[in-house]
């Protein structure tokens, strides 16, 4: 697992996802959730298309 830093659009509070290789024989790929909600406000936040 890989953590990744994603800032909130409401609170600007940044918030750490944990990914998930897409597959076994790879280090490059993650998957992320696309949608997920801010620890400090509670705003829902989706991920960037890029991840």
């Amino acid at each position: 697992m890989e953590d990744f830093e994603f800032d909130c659009w409401s609170c600007w509070e940044t918030n750490v996802l944990q990914g998930r290789p897409k597959g076994f024989w790879t280090t490059t790929h993650y998957e992320v959730p696309s949608e997920w909600d801010c620890w400090s406000c509670g705003a829902s936040n989706t991920t960037p298309d890029d991840y």
